[in-house]
C-alpha cells in the first residue's frame, strides 16, 4: 500500500484553509462547518431562494435558520449575481440569525450562520467579534473552538488558530480529525516538531512525514522537506508519494545547479 488514500490532508488543508493547490487535488478535511461551495465536479441544481421567510405566525429557529442557510448559499454559489439581489438576501440573512439570537443569544448554529455571513460580506470586525462571542458563551464546544480555528487559518493567523485547535482536542480528544488540523496548522506556522508530533498521533508515520514535508514545501523550505520525505520513505518503502516528492525536489535541485554553473561560465 503506498498511502495516497490518506495524502488528502495536507492538500485539503492547504486547498481550503491556506488558499494554495501545492499538491494533487483531494477532498478537504472538515474540522468545523464549511463555507458553503458549489459542486466541482458536475453541475446541481440550486432551488431558487424564496423572497422572503412565510409571515404566518412566528417561526421556529430551526426553519428561520434553514431559510437564511438557503440565502447565504445563493449568494455564495452566484459571484456574479446582481447587487441589489445580493444584498436583498443577506439582509434577509443576517434579520433571520438576528432574530434567532434575540431569542436565544447562546443559539451556536445562529452565532455560527452570522459569522459565515460577515466573512462572506468582508465585516471582519464584526467576524472577529462573533468568533470572540462563539467562543466565550460556548467555552466547552470543541465544535466551536474548532470553527474559530478554522476562521483564523483563514486570516492567516496560524498561531491564533493552533490555540483554538488545541482548545478543540482536549474538548473532544477522540475527534481525529481536530487532530489531524492542529498538526497541520502549527506546521504551516513553522513549528514543525509540534506539529509532527500530532500528526504522529493521528496518522502512520509515514502518512504524517509526508504531509508535514507537504507543508514545508508550501512554507518554502524544500530541504527541510527533504529530510522528512526520505524518512517518511525509511518508514514505508513503498509509499510512492513520498518517492515522487523527493524525485521531483532531487530533480529542481539538479536545474539550480546547473543554471548556477552556466551562469558562472558566461
Amino acid at each position: 500500500m503506498d498511502g495516497r488514500w490518506k495524502l488528502a490532508l495536507a492538500g485539503g488543508l492547504l486547498s481550503g484553509l491556506f488558499g494554495c493547490s501545492t499538491v494533487q487535488k483531494q477532498q478537504p478535511l472538515e474540522a468545523a462547518p464549511p463555507p458553503i461551495t458549489a459542486s466541482t465536479a458536475k453541475s446541481i441544481f440550486v432551488q431558487e431562494p424564496p423572497d422572503e421567510a412565510p409571515k404566518d405566525g412566528p417561526l421556529a429557529p430551526s426553519t428561520m435558520l434553514a431559510f437564511a442557510a438557503v440565502w447565504i448559499e445563493a449568494v455564495n454559489q452566484d459571484p456574479n449575481k446582481p447587487a441589489p439581489e445580493r444584498e436583498r438576501l443577506l439582509s434577509q440573512a443576517r434579520q433571520a440569525y438576528q432574530e434567532v439570537l434575540q431569542r436565544d443569544p447562546k443559539n451556536l448554529e445562529a452565532l455560527l450562520g452570522l459569522g459565515q455571513l460577515y466573512q462572506l460580506t468582508g465585516e471582519m470586525d464584526k467576524l472577529r467579534e462573533v468568533e470572540q462571542r462563539v467562543v466565550t458563551v460556548h467555552a466547552k464546544d470543541a465544535k466551536a473552538w474548532a470553527w474559530v480555528a478554522l476562521r483564523k487559518a483563514q486570516a492567516k493567523d496560524f498561531d491564533a488558530a493552533s490555540e483554538c485547535y488545541h482548545e478543540a482536542t482536549k474538548l473532544d480528544p477522540d475527534n481525529r480529525m481536530y487532530r489531524i488540523h492542529l498538526g497541520l496548522t502549527l506546521a504551516r506556522a513553522g513549528r514543525y516538531d509540534e506539529g509532527r508530533e500530532w500528526l504522529l498521533r493521528s496518522m502512520r508515520e509515514a502518512e504524517a512525514r509526508y504531509n508535514l514535508a507537504k507543508m514545508m514545501l508550501h512554507n518554502n523550505e524544500p530541504e527541510k522537506a527533504r529530510i522528512e520525505l526520505r524518512m517518511a520513505v525509511q518508514a514505508d518503502p513503498a509509499m510512492q508519494a513520498a518517492k515522487d516528492e523527493l524525485l521531483s525536489l532531487t530533480a529542481t535541485a539538479s536545474g539550480d545547479v546547473r543554471a548556477v554553473g552556466y551562469q558562472e561560465r558566461q
